[in-house]
């Protein structure tokens, strides 16, 4: 099965066949671009400009609404074709990021090299991917608790992609020493980023001890 955004065809649609679903209006119809060898179903959202506000979408418009239109071989109804299409759009971005942050750049052309480098990066990705999630999930407990450790406003790992993130923490301002037996790691607590990041290590060294007491 396949749906994908149309920015190119301009298929009429019946008027008498729009129908609301939510806050949008939907509709169908069978046609045939030109250079296509068969006709093709075809589904469209159409909002109102008042709904956009400053928004301006690339497809098709007229005096009152924006399109978005979608050929696709699904046969249930279009509210529910678009509802499905836009889950699985998130997936583009998430392959993206993945490419950006070390999948893209292949090192070599033996396909065991590759096989290896992908399962290294991948499991970087992901091993990262879930760091945000336990960040998010800590600062979501201490709004739950009311617990504030700074009065700075605190990183929130969760809403950063990791070339970003990687640039706001680990870039942070911090003093290493060696003390009591021990290697240590000084922040300012002037420093915005530090709080956010002193969090997230607290509340990992609270799960493993939870793990620890449950072995």
């Amino acid at each position: 099965m396949f749906t994908f955004g149309n920015k190119r065809a301009d298929p009429p649609f019946d008027d008498a066949r729009w129908y609301r679903h939510g806050s949008y209006e939907y509709n169908e119809t069978v046609y045939q671009p030109l250079g296509w060898e068969e006709p093709c179903r075809f589904v469209v959202m159409r909002i109102h400009r008042e709904q956009l506000g400053d928004r301006q979408l690339k497809l098709l418009d007229s005096e009152n609404y924006v399109y978005r239109v979608f050929p696709t071989d699904e046969r249930r109804r279009p509210h529910r074709v678009i509802e499905d299409y836009d889950q699985r759009a998130d997936v583009e971005n998430l392959i993206g990021e993945a490419q950006r942050e070390g999948v893209l750049p292949i090192p070599s052309r033996r396909f065991q090299a590759h096989h290896a480098f992908f399962q290294i990066v991948m499991l970087a990705y992901n091993l990262w991917r879930w760091m945000k999630l336990l960040a998010a999930r800590a600062h979501q407990q201490q709004a739950n608790e009311g617990e504030q450790t700074a009065e700075a406003p605190q990183l929130s790992m969760a809403d950063h992609t990791l070339r970003i993130a990687r640039l706001k923490m680990l870039f942070v301002a911090a003093k290493i020493r060696f003390h009591a037996n021990r290697d240590e790691v000084l922040y300012s607590m002037h420093e915005q980023r530090a709080a956010g990041l002193l969090d997230f290590l607290r509340y990992l060294d609270l799960r493993r001890r939870e793990v620890r007491d449950a072995a």
